[in-house]
């Protein structure tokens, strides 16, 4: 572990864009030691209180937050390089220590409108790119160089630059201890550019990569909720076989792959016995959260059947219903799996993802396989 000198008073997180009065809520009820700063749709920060220090790889509980870590300040000037300056002065002690330096935009858009999904942006690697060079000018200050919007290795320390506005750059950093904490303002790092069926591709190789559910070669999964079939996508493509469960039509390209069972039934109008050799349960279903797991604790309670794990959506219609997700954790729980999550992800909308594994061990070896590519700049 890094040491950091930290006379920070601020943290920041970062979030999607239109969860951020949800995510004002959700700190301070975790935190109380956290008192609501600055806010931005996509970008919030809070002030500690000085009179309970907190350590340097201090970590948010929280579903909504998309990355966090110690806020040093910011930055304003229509002039990149005056920006890049202020920074380095400001904060060239933590940055010369820094091993990877994380710069991102705020989201502006929810994911998916317009065709906007989250990532580093040209913008975003271009001004890491300026940050990098003025850092090289100096050399007698910064004797490493660090490496810009990888992924960063566990216990690395991580400089953060997040775009607030083009003119406005808030500057931190985190020591990261959590596999989001890798990601350059905690986006998964694959591209997004690629012809997929819809979006559930994005949203399920996001929540494999930060859960680290792990799907091989040959297990059979089932996916609830599957039309147009996205998420069967990436399954087959991992060398899964797939029942996919959906009243709805599935897009050709899917349907022709001899590895998917399309099921054209609701998920509770299924058999018990269709998922005995289920291994992985997957579900994205458009009504609310209970409905959803009443679904799941039908299939999985059923003597016949042995899920190992689940990877659930689960739509908030509104942002109240996240008070529930102590409950809907417990209720999981409840049903053999000791190992349950809540996360927003990055390419989630107004929803979150449920992951819960009845061994958490599988789920850590499977993390330490991960590695995520360089981050493809995207405008």
């Amino acid at each position: 572990m890094t040491e950091t000198a930290n006379n920070a008073n601020f943290i920041f997180a970062s979030c999607q864009a239109g969860a951020e009065a949800a995510l004002r809520k959700e700190i301070p009820a975790n935190h109380p030691e956290l008192k609501l700063a600055f806010s931005r749709p996509g970008f919030v920060t809070f002030k500690v209180d000085v009179e309970n220090r907190l350590p340097d790889r201090y970590t948010l509980k929280s579903t909504l937050a998309r990355t966090s870590g110690w806020s040093l300040g910011r930055s304003e000037s229509k002039d990149a390089s005056e920006i890049i300056t202020a920074i380095i002065e400001n904060a060239g002690d933590v940055l010369a220590r820094a091993d990877v330096i994380h710069v991102w935009e705020r989201d502006r858009k929810i994911p998916g409108a317009g065709g906007f999904e989250p990532g580093v942006s040209v913008l975003a690697e271009e001004a890491g790119k300026q940050l990098l060079a003025a850092m090289k000018a100096t050399p007698e200050k910064f004797k490493k160089e660090p490496v810009l919007n990888r992924s960063a290795k566990p216990d690395a320390l991580v400089f953060d630059v997040c775009i607030v506005e083009p003119n406005q750059w808030w500057y931190g950093f985190h020591e990261v201890n959590t596999t989001a904490g890798r990601w350059p303002g905690g986006v998964p790092m694959f591209d997004t550019d690629s012809d997929v069926v819809s979006r559930a591709y994005f949203k399920l190789k996001e929540a494999i990569l930060w859960s680290g559910l792990p799907v091989s070669e040959g297990d059979v999964c089932a996916e609830i909720g599957s039309a147009p079939g996205g998420a069967c996508q990436l399954l087959l493509e991992m060398g899964a076989k797939v029942i996919a469960i959906d009243p709805a039509e599935m897009e050709p390209e899917v349907l022709e792959n001899p590895n998917l069972n399309h099921i054209r039934r609701r998920g509770h109008e299924v058999k018990k016995r269709d998922f005995r050799d289920v291994r992985w349960l997957f579900a994205d279903i458009t009504m609310v959260p209970n409905y959803t797991l009443d679904t799941v604790s039908e299939i999985v309670a059923h003597d016949a059947v042995n899920i190992k794990g689940m990877a659930l959506t689960l739509k908030l219609t509104n942002w109240e219903l996240l008070d529930s997700v102590p409950a809907w954790i417990k209720r999981v729980k409840d049903l053999g799996f000791k190992h349950v999550r809540t996360r927003q992800l990055a390419f989630n909308r107004q929803e979150i993802c449920l992951i819960a594994a009845k061994d958490k061990f599988v789920l850590r070896s499977a993390k330490k396989k991960a590695s995520p590519a360089k981050a493809s700049p995207r405008g």
